[in-house]
């Protein structure tokens, strides 16, 4: 890992685990890292140093596409400030428990430790789009957006994350020719 990268460094080392419930015979064991889905504090450096670092990724790695598509809960303050820093337009996916009634398009995600829905709004058909993450972990969440992507005719170009845990991204870029990026990976 490269020395521009001491704070992120140091917020995945020193990340605490926890046990989350799906049910009360299923459980995951979680790791909160200040930047993912249920972290909390995030220190000033550590908020310019990732944005700062998504910013000169997606420059070098990903040249053309029209807009940045980022999931709640975790992706979407990431693709925000990413966004803003290239002047690139975003389009946050919604995460819901709740089905809602006459949305245009939704679809189930399951992961590991919980069942929710995504809710896709203001796509065209022929949009290029890159996906941003905050961690990518078996895939499922970017498999299911990209997936519904396909079917809307909207152009993945490839998917930019602040951290993989393990080597599944490798997969999903292969699976899905497409380039997956990546800040850090444990």
């Amino acid at each position: 890992m490269s020395a521009s990268y001491a704070r992120l460094s140091e917020s995945i080392s020193n990340a605490r685990n926890v046990r989350i419930y799906k049910n009360k015979d299923t459980a995951y064991d979680f790791k909160l890292y200040p930047f993912g889905e249920r972290g909390t504090y995030i220190h000033p450096e550590l908020i310019s140093e990732i944005t700062d670092s998504l910013a000169v990724s997606i420059t070098e790695q990903f040249p053309a596409f029209d807009y940045i598509v980022s999931p709640e809960p975790g992706g979407h303050t990431w693709g925000m400030l990413a966004a803003y820093k290239l002047n690139k337009p975003m389009n946050i996916l919604r995460l819901s428990t709740e089905l809602y009634d006459n949305y245009e398009v939704s679809i189930k995600r399951e992961t590991a430790y919980n069942e929710n829905y995504i809710y896709f709004d203001g796509f065209t058909s022929g949009d290029r789009v890159l996906i941003l993450d905050d961690v990518i972990s078996s895939g499922a969440t970017i498999r299911c957006i990209a997936d519904q992507m396909k079917v809307m005719g909207i152009e993945l170009v490839g998917v930019q994350g602040i951290l993989a845990k393990g080597e599944h991204y490798i997969k999903l870029a292969d699976d899905y020719g497409i380039p997956v990026r990546v800040l850090s990976v444990v």
